[in-house]
């Protein structure tokens, strides 16, 4: 059964265990994923800590692209519903992130405005 990925709109063949430029090989004899336990040659399991994004090179599990659908040949005749709904959730979690880290930086400030203020009084 052949999978894909649905990256940022985009469909990417998964990349498989030993076609990591990392060597996380076990041993010479037998090389599985030191996550999953999967062979050469074959798609890691879900959530394992090797397995690399085929969009941008990082961690599968944490990378920055998204939220991802793994995708099997009887999806693809829905794959512009996929493709929107990908988007919409993309958007949002940007806006998320953005308003996070915006809330971060106020109280950063605020922060750094109180500690300003205690040294003053200490200094008086």
């Amino acid at each position: 059964m052949e999978v894909k990925y649905l990256i940022k709109g985009k469909l990417y063949d998964p990349i498989l265990f030993g076609d990591e430029d990392d060597d996380w090989v076990g041993d010479e004899e037998n090389p599985t994923c030191g996550d999953c336990g999967v062979h050469v040659g074959e798609k890691h399991l879900d959530m394992c800590d090797i397995e690399r994004c085929p969009a941008c090179g990082m961690q599968f599990i944490s990378c920055d692209c998204g939220i991802k659908y793994e995708l099997q040949e009887k999806d693809m005749k829905d794959l512009d519903v996929y493709i929107k709904k990908q988007e919409k959730y993309n958007e949002e979690h940007y806006k998320r992130v953005q308003r996070i880290l915006k809330e971060i930086g106020e109280n950063k400030k605020k922060q750094r405005e109180q500690k300003r203020k205690r040294n003053y009084d200490e200094e008086m």
